[in-house]
């Protein structure tokens, strides 16, 4: 991910690599482009092939799935927390030196995956892999920007933003062979294999250098600690509650208020410093903070793809091998939203995308609020394809209204707000997974209830089902009270499945309704702006609205 500097760091240094050759070569242009698609999908495959493969990973390590959430959690703890560190080292002691030396460590760390045979061990190792991963989204961005000349750098950074975004989908397309050939090990392979193409094609693809400064000042060791603690502590609440469930664990809620105490402190720390971390006064800023309230707006209801889509087919009894198709979609939709933002970037049409990926978001909500215990994958491409499609316009939109206020500020927290975009975005989509989860395991509970207690032994339609399912029993064993006790077992499962789905459509309705307030917050966003530019005394500004 990318990382943050001292203010004195930001205006003092240019904040991407100096022009390169690739600028007027085109040989030279597309070495540079396959060197950040190959680091970009790095970063995604090597977060997301474990992430979207616990169950069979969770099995290969002896471990529960609340145990094998841990994997997660640890990468993200200290992922994000690192993009406040990395750049300082990189400011400090060069771009060179920080590529090559994160990249070996990612290389060195990848092969030490191959060794893991332990729950314990797989969770040390995958913190430090999320460590050293955190320079992989910066070193995507300058390949990109280097590859293009400096006047086509919004078109970079929406490439290099899409190969950070195909991860996902296509981790779960190649990782069930993976898991079949090797288990938990053909998983780490590739990421050791991967990381290697990363170390020898940033050796032979040079970025030019960057000059080298100070960049640590008195004060930043205890503030980065006070941050890290609590970002770290925020994300294992995030990964855990649903899992251990949030009222019935003590401890979840002691890790909740020590990272706000954490939080508080840093901010009380920071607030006055004159080169601080991060400058909290641009952070907490109107624009800023409706910018990050609408990164966890979408990221939340984008998380209906995982959490719902996802889970209903697991529910139903579809894997990952069985969805290379549904997932192939999603990738497709997602490469569509940029492509699309990429067309409408010289008329500037897509100042609209953001209501747009809503109205799209509310449409895909309500395709899927109506399925069944016959849903199969096939069914669910239209509302898949048009969720990605919504998804990737919204993180380009995103991008590029951020990035032309940071352009009209000046410049000076470009980097702040890169490392800004990059933190929240992992961070709330762990806080949208962990609130839809929640949403579909209480719905599912209530109907289960409901539907319970219409489960009378005395019911003619429960009887007459207990007992074809007791024939089809009957079948495959000739113990009569076996068979009864199956047709029981049978009949409860088919009733927990049901209650599901109609959770999951719970789900879809709750993203609609959601994603209709999103919408008309949004409008009263650019309403309110509009009326700002009316009045005389109105300084000209970017839509306040962010997206």
């Amino acid at each position: 991910m990318t990382t943050v500097t001292t203010n004195a760091a930001q205006a003092a240094a240019p904040t991407t690599a100096a022009p390169s050759p690739a600028n007027t070569h085109l040989t030279i242009a597309w070495r540079y482009v396959f060197t950040s698609i190959l680091l970009g999908l790095t970063q995604g495959l090597g977060m997301n092939l474990v992430n979207s493969n616990l169950p069979g990973i969770q099995g290969s390590l002896g471990a529960t799935p609340a145990e094998a959430s841990w994997l997660i959690a640890a990468y993200f703890a200290t992922n994000i927390p690192a993009t406040l560190l990395l750049t300082k080292i990189r400011y400090q002691f060069g771009l060179r030196w920080f590529a090559d030396i994160a990249i070996g460590i990612y290389f060195i760390l990848g092969v030490t995956h191959l060794f893991t045979n332990h729950l314990g061990s797989a969770i040390a190792i995958r913190a430090a892999l999320g460590l050293v991963a955190a320079p992989m989204s910066s070193l995507t961005m300058l390949y990109m920007l280097q590859a293009l000349p400096a006047s086509k750098a919004l078109y970079s950074a929406i490439l290099a933003f899409a190969c950070l975004q195909l991860g996902a989908p296509l981790s779960r397309i190649i990782s069930e062979d993976l898991l079949m050939n090797d288990q938990w090990h053909g998983v780490t392979s590739v990421i050791a294999a991967l990381s290697l193409l990363c170390f020898a094609a940033i050796n032979v693809v040079r970025l030019q250098p960057m000059p080298t400064m100070k960049a640590f000042t008195r004060g930043d060791t205890l503030g980065f600690t006070l941050y890290a603690c609590g970002m770290a502590l925020f994300i294992v609440v995030f990964a855990q509650g649903s899992s251990h469930w949030w009222t019935e664990t003590p401890w979840i809620g002691i890790c909740l208020t020590v990272a706000i105490l954490c939080f508080g402190c840093y901010v009380f720390h920071e607030w006055h410093r004159k080169y601080p971390l991060i400058d909290l006064h641009w952070l907490f800023s109107p624009f800023m903070l409706r910018f990050i309230g609408a990164m966890f707006l979408f990221r939340t209801l984008q998380a209906q793809q995982t959490v719902g889509s996802v889970g209903l087919m697991n529910t139903l009894g579809f894997y990952n091998d069985q969805l290379h198709g549904l997932f192939t979609v999603i990738a497709i939709g997602t490469l569509a939203g940029f492509a699309l933002t990429l067309l409408t970037v010289p008329k500037k049409h897509y100042i609209v995308f953001g209501e747009i990926a809503l109205v799209v978001v509310f449409i895909a909500a309500w395709l899927d609020g109506h399925v069944t215990v016959l849903t199969r994958p096939n069914d669910l491409y239209t509302s898949q394809f048009l969720l990605a499609m919504a998804g990737s316009m919204f993180m380009a939109l995103a991008l590029i209204q951020g990035l032309m206020h940071v352009i009209a500020g000046g410049m000076k927290h470009l980097i702040s707000f890169i490392a800004v975009l990059t933190g929240t975005t992992s961070l709330a989509t762990l806080f949208g997974q962990s609130m839809l989860t929640t949403f579909v395991q209480d719905r599912a509970r209530v109907h289960y209830a409901h539907l319970a207690e219409g489960l009378r032994l005395s019911e003619p339609l429960v009887v007459q089902r207990l007992g074809q399912l007791q024939g089809a029993s009957s079948s495959l064993t000739s113990d009569h009270a076996a068979a009864s006790h199956q047709a029981i077992a049978t009949l409860t499962q088919q009733v927990t499945q049901q209650s599901m789905v109609l959770a999951y459509n719970d789900l879809s309705h709750a993203v609609a309704i959601l994603a209709a307030i999103g919408f008309f917050l949004f409008l009263a966003a650019k309403w309110h702006d509009f009326r700002r530019s009316q009045r005389p005394s109105a300084t000209p500004s970017l839509s306040a609205s962010a997206v």
